[in-house]
């Protein structure tokens, strides 16, 4: 199968860069958290509200973390609005939903990336009734066999007050990653989403807080370092 192309999803900026050092910072305050867990291998990523980020920033942790030498597999399993999918495999038919319905199928809906070490598993055909989907038992299943092939999983939902797909994909993974939109997210709905991880009873490892500006002045006293 042909590698796919790199996309705007991943940053491409110099790895010396500010930006680069915050992807890195974030990546290494999620391994420190997740060297905690008794089983730290299938990680969802989050929000409370769409537009926050958390495409971004799962993509990118993702890269990091293959760069470490791990065998890293980014899932798309938000089955409304599957950016991920869209972004790196618009033309792709197949996919997650093939593999639920059939599992000898599931390997083939693997794509390997641009990036070494890193694989995508997009949505494929969306069901007409994602929460059917995601509460029938079957996922469970395809996460196990996946865990048997990959070091880490890091697996994209809606966001957590929109739709409730999200809370019960939660009860399947091992901890949560939850991104904050600076000068966007309230309090309040931060809070909720909280609430929403706990009751799925999954630990919360990390939260990132995306889109926050830094001057000029900033960004030259890290480059000083």
């Amino acid at each position: 199968m042909a590698r796919l192309k790199k996309n705007k999803l991943f940053f491409e900026g110099k790895s010396k860069s500010f930006e680069a050092e915050k992807i890195r910072s974030a990546q290494v305050s999620i391994q420190f958290a997740l060297s905690t867990l008794n089983k730290a291998q299938t990680i969802m990523f989050t929000s409370a509200n769409k537009g926050e980020g958390k495409t971004f920033c799962i993509s990118n942790i993702a890269k990091e973390y293959a760069k470490l030498g791990k065998k890293v597999l980014l899932v798309d399993l938000d089955l409304h609005r599957p950016r991920l999918s869209q972004a790196i495999a618009p033309r792709e038919a197949g996919g997650i939903m093939l593999g639920v319905r059939d599992m000898s199928a599931l390997a083939n809906q693997i794509l390997p990336l641009t990036e070494e070490n890193l694989f995508f598993l997009p949505t494929g055909p969306l069901p007409s009734n994602p929460m059917e989907v995601v509460s029938s038992g079957l996922l469970a299943e395809v996460f196990t066999k996946l865990e048997g092939e990959f070091d880490m999983i890091f697996i994209d939902t809606p966001p957590l007050r929109v739709l409730s797909d999200g809370r019960m994909i939660a009860t399947l993974c091992d901890g949560v990653v939850l991104v904050v939109r600076n000068g966007m997210t309230k309090l309040n709905e931060v809070e909720e989403a909280k609430v929403y991880i706990e009751n799925a009873g999954v630990p919360i490892v990390g939260a990132i807080l995306n889109g926050q500006q830094y001057n000029k002045k900033e960004k030259n006293t890290y480059a000083y370092y």
